[in-house]
């Protein structure tokens, strides 16, 4: 059954999407059916004119539905990668709370180690006022109550030095885990956290950044996003003048792209690259004796570098803690031992 109005002429639907256009639409039908009547023509053209803009405002309609919808799809797309990525930090934040209390553990240890220490000292002080006792009112020989007494003091000594050792390098321990502690946390709440991975390896710090985070294809030059995300790092890393760190820098197994960018291997590429962050870092005030430099190029990989996502992985830049720095007094010990080696 068709779909009419009362008049069999004009279809329902558009009786109740356009009645204006409907009503003209009759209009001029009716003049049309009556010779010679112009202005009745006049009416149908209008409402044919009404009918192809209701038809174009449609179009339009289901034209910004469709944008609403691939919009829409895009948002949930964004949305579940934002999740991935809250996923992956919550995991890393696992990771190191297991390093930190392992690192607790160990001082505690050695916490416990000091205090059999001080008891050792104790025993060895009340030995030493027996004998003294023994000295003045016996009368043993003097020469054989010395010796003891000689050889108590010497161990007495030695163990007070292990003692204030132990504790000088317990201190130090402390400093330095309270120092990582703070720098993890830093470097976790900075703005870029969601582009590096913050971790401990062996007990001391590494930043892992992506290299496509850094920098555009095979090239060696920051982009404005990677020297932010350096300048970040710098802030955290100036706190910690006592350590030493090391730039690595690595890449996926993909010549071409290199050979197309004027390297001539991947050695070339990575050390390009862990020059330039160097530089980058010493720019924002990190000092220069205390940075150094690795080019792996793709021979050490992290993921297979058969599939995109395995060479993304492999396509890093790593910032370690390798050593503490010399003070001042040992740079000059170690110095003038130099200079009597290369005199000798």
């Amino acid at each position: 059954m068709k779909d009419t109005t009362t008049s069999g002429r004009i279809p329902t639907w558009l009786s109740r999407r356009s009645p204006a256009a409907a009503r003209l639409l009759t209009a001029g039908l009716l003049g049309l059916a009556t010779p010679g009547c112009l202005v009745r023509q006049g009416l149908y053209d209008e409402a044919r004119a009404e009918i192809q803009r209701e038809r174009d405002a449609g179009d339009k309609a289901r034209a910004e539905a469709q944008s609403a919808r691939a919009e829409a799809q895009s948002a949930r797309a964004e949305a579940a990668q934002r999740s991935a990525q809250v996923a992956a930090i919550e995991e890393e934040l696992a990771r190191l709370s297991d390093d930190l209390r392992a690192r607790d553990l160990r001082l505690s240890e050695a916490t416990t180690a000091e205090a059999g220490l001080a008891r050792r000292l104790d025993e060895l002080i009340a030995m030493n006022e027996e004998l003294s006792a023994r000295l003045r009112s016996a009368g043993q020989s003097v020469g054989q109550l010395a010796g003891e007494r000689g050889s108590l003091s010497a161990e007495l000594a030695e163990t007070r030095a292990k003692l204030d050792d132990l504790r000088r390098k317990q201190a130090a321990a402390e400093a330095r885990a309270a120092g990582i502690r703070d720098a993890v946390d830093r470097l976790k709440g900075a703005a870029f956290a969601g582009k590096v991975r913050v971790g401990l390896r062996a007990g001391q710090l590494v930043i892992e950044v992506p290299s496509d985070a850094l920098f555009n294809g095979a090239r060696a030059e920051l982009t404005p996003g990677g020297r932010a995300a350096l300048d970040d790092i710098a802030g955290v890393l100036r706190t910690m003048p006592a350590f030493r760190f090391q730039v690595a820098a690595h890449t996926d197994n993909d010549r071409k792209a290199m050979k197309s960018a004027r390297f001539s291997s991947s050695w070339d590429l990575s050390a390009a690259r862990a020059t330039a962050v160097v530089k980058r870092l010493v720019e924002r005030g990190m000092s220069p004796r205390g940075l150094s430099t690795v080019g792996y190029g793709e021979f050490s990989p992290v993921g297979p570098n058969d599939t995109e996502a395995g060479r993304a992985r492999n396509r890093r830049v790593e910032i370690l803690v390798v050593a503490e720095q010399e003070t001042p007094g040992e740079a000059e010990k170690a110095t003038g031992k130099d200079a009597q080696a290369g005199g000798g």
